[in-house]
């Protein structure tokens, strides 16, 4: 399987079982016990939540933050360390974008239009904004915005339409991938490039018997392109803000 460049392949070993021959759609429901965990929302009680790394101001939200929701009671994971861990992926969607996120994960990665990134914040052009046709027209992208060429404003609505379409196809909550339908832990070298920046940040500050669950933002995961199978299939689409329910079995 291909490794994006510039974002480390989460979990490579995994997706290649997976998609081998059951495919995603065949997973089993997890036990209800991970269940439950899977089921807190994903912003209760904002400072609740630990940054994993800071935000870029103070309106907005970390780019990866952890909610311990079970206390672990071994040692914490090493960098080089064998670890092990069980988890449930899913995807959150991107309506909930600060101006911020939009800039950092999405708009940067827009080829001709990156230079738009000071108005759009200053705008503050949100998820909300960005995926409403009705507002993010090509006559606000050409009189709010200052884009005097009209391809530009087209690229741009074009843009943020397929990022809106992308919440239907595939909507929040979409589970995609989890180490309990192989009824397997899954098991990596920590900091050994073998995973998503986001997920080396997690584990990494967990003890060993933590639970806990992880939202990342794309920049952290498998951004502009997102993730497929061999056959092409969409498995995480690109920009995608992703959480995952943790719990760190093991780590030597």
């Amino acid at each position: 399987m291909p490794i994006h460049l510039g974002v480390c392949l989460l979990l490579s070993t995994v997706f290649s079982l997976t998609l081998g021959s059951h495919g995603f759609a065949s997973f089993i429901n997890p036990p209800n016990s991970f269940r439950a965990n899977a089921a807190i929302h994903v912003e209760s009680n904002r400072e609740d939540w630990l940054p994993l790394v800071q935000a870029e101001n103070l309106s907005s939200q970390p780019p990866v933050r952890k909610l311990v929701v079970e206390e672990g009671s071994g040692d914490i994971a090493k960098t080089g360390s064998n670890v092990e861990i069980e988890y449930i992926g899913t995807l959150v969607g991107e309506k909930d974008w600060t101006s911020q996120d939009v800039v950092s994960c999405w708009l940067s990665e827009l080829q001709g239009l990156n230079h738009l990134c000071d108005i759009f914040l200053e705008k503050d052009i949100d998820g909300s904004m960005l995926m409403d046709q009705t507002k993010l027209t090509e006559d606000f992208c050409m009189n709010e915005l200052g884009i005097s060429n009209k391809i530009q404003a087209k690229k741009l609505v074009m843009a943020a339409k397929r990022i809106g379409n992308q919440q239907i196809d595939h909507p929040a909550g979409t589970e995609f991938d989890s180490s309990i339908h192989r009824g397997k832990y899954f098991s990596f070298i920590l900091s050994g490039g073998k995973v998503i920046k986001a997920m080396d940040l997690a584990v990494g500050s967990m003890r060993v018997g933590e639970k806990a669950k992880l939202v990342c933002r794309s920049d952290y995961a498998y951004g502009s392109e997102g993730l497929r199978s061999s056959k092409g299939d969409i498995i995480v689409p690109p920009f995608a803000t992703l959480c995952f329910d943790l719990q760190l079995i093991k780590a030597e």
